[in-house]
């Protein structure tokens, strides 16, 4: 028996690529959670029905796991007994198979398909191990231990399409690498990643829609091991569905400093199909006034509400909401977005670029590069026949979404009908990679790497 155990010993651990401590930036191996927290569970099912059964055991606080036994039975459920034990039984007729009294972390491992095993749980088939941390409560998280490029396989069809261009995967499949790469915001909890977009998607290799295809295989296979880089880190590889025009600076958005995360005009989602591109939202004053006391800004009626302040590329940071009795409120970087969501109303802005009843407010930019504007009175333009005429009051532009007029600061008035309309284009947060803006550099034909030196600016791949 003890000559067993030691063989055994060595395989498993081989599978979870030899004894290693994992670092924030040395995951070769992933803790993924699947469920805890309020979705811990009081009894969590597994079932191996291509392999032969399982592998128990458990990991210690490196991440090495430790053979204890073999269950051949293919459906099984772990359930939490007393603070530290987990009970194994199996799941059709109740029978316990194992009792694990220790205090470390109990771990399963599906036997009989090699290093790419899949296990199903809860209606999702996943690559890797799997490790049930008991809660003392009662319940018990659920976590799948996983290679990092396995991983990726499972997050890439949930945050791009698979029929999209390889190369646009391929700068997702690295930017979901570097992600998981530095993401430590669960650490606490025992584990790197979520499966939500909490942190991003993942599904495993999912139940068979979306398919992990071919295409998806190759761009994980294509870039493995790669990740993005500043200074000789990882870094915080945010990415959104479109950043409608320009991507914005992360100091605007959540106040920190990353100077990776920088704002730039973005001139190639303007050459793909982006489904809702264009967004419209109205408000009336009555609505905007609720929406903002729910929020506890205490407010009497809005008379009006404007954008006060443009970044450098044009998108929203900062918006002014007065009421009748003269009191404002002023809100700013993605408040400037969240502000306007409502469950209760069911309305939402989807990004930070965008007007309010056709006035973009702050400054404008003359040319890319140029010089800003803070206001468009006073202004010469020239015609197209050539004659030369000062602004007094307005000015109509030309924009990714169409003709709009655009006001000064000092004609920006409440509407007589006191309906504010928001129209903007965009989706997210607008930092780092626009995943339609790759798709359509990819369509262009750049690499994968030309996408990611254009929206992450002095990294380095590797």
């Amino acid at each position: 028996m003890k000559k067993y155990w030691i063989i055994l010993l060595t395989v498993v651990t081989f599978f979870v690529m030899s004894a290693m401590t994992v670092s924030a930036t040395d995951r070769d191996v992933l803790y993924v959670g699947l469920r805890y927290s309020d979705t811990a569970m009081s009894s969590a099912n597994l079932e191996n029905s291509i392999g032969s059964g399982y592998t128990y055991g458990y990991f210690d606080s490196d991440r090495v796991f430790y053979a204890l036994g073999e269950i051949t039975d293919t459906t099984v459920t772990m359930s939490p007994s007393g603070s530290t034990d987990i009970t194994v039984t199996n799941t059709s007729s109740g029978t316990v198979l194992v009792t694990y009294t220790g205090s470390e972390t109990f771990g399963m491992v599906p036997n009989g398909q090699g290093s790419k095993a899949v296990t199903w749980f809860r209606g999702n088939q996943y690559y890797g191990a799997f490790a049930y941390p008991n809660n003392g409560n009662g319940t018990v998280n659920v976590i799948n231990v996983v290679n990092i490029d396995d991983y990726v396989v499972g997050v890439l069809p949930y945050e791009m399409s698979s029929s999209w261009p390889l190369a646009a995967l391929e700068a997702q499949a690295v930017c979901a690498r570097t992600f998981a790469l530095e993401e430590t915001k669960h650490a606490s909890q025992g584990f790197d990643v979520c499966a939500t977009v909490d942190c991003q998607m993942y599904s495993g290799l999912g139940s068979g829609t979306p398919t992990v295809n071919a295409t998806i295989q190759e761009a994980v296979d294509n870039t493995a091991g790669l990740a993005l880089y500043y200074n000789g880190e990882p870094i915080q590889a945010y990415y959104s569905a479109s950043n409608g025009g320009a991507s914005e600076s992360v100091a605007n958005v959540w106040g920190s400093n990353l100077p990776y995360l920088v704002g730039k005009i973005d001139p190639y989602e303007a050459m793909t199909t982006i489904p809702s591109y264009q967004y419209t939202e109205t408000y009336t004053a009555e609505t905007l006034t609720a929406m903002l006391n729910i929020k506890s800004y205490d407010m009497d009626l809005i008379e009006n509400v404007y954008i006060s302040k443009l970044s450098d590329v044009g998108n929203v940071i900062e918006v002014t909401f007065v009421d009748v009795n003269g009191k404002t409120v002023v809100v700013s970087r993605e408040v400037c977005r969240t502000i306007f969501y409502s469950s209760i109303y069911n309305k939402s802005v989807s990004s930070l670029r965008y007007t309010i009843n056709g006035y973009s407010g702050g400054s404008y930019y003359v040319n890319e590069g140029g010089s800003t504007l803070s206001s468009v009175i006073g202004v010469s333009v020239l015609s197209g026949s050539g004659t030369v005429s000062t602004l007094t009051d307005s000015v109509s532009v030309l924009t990714a979404y169409g003709t709009e007029t655009l006001q000064s600061a000092a004609t920006s008035v409440a509407p007589s009908d006191g309906i504010f309309t928001i129209v903007g284009t965009g989706s997210g947060h607008q930092l780092g990679m626009s995943q339609y803006g790759a798709k359509a550099m990819a369509e262009q034909g750049y690499t994968f790497t030309d996408i990611l030196e254009f929206y992450y600016t002095g990294i380095t791949i590797k």
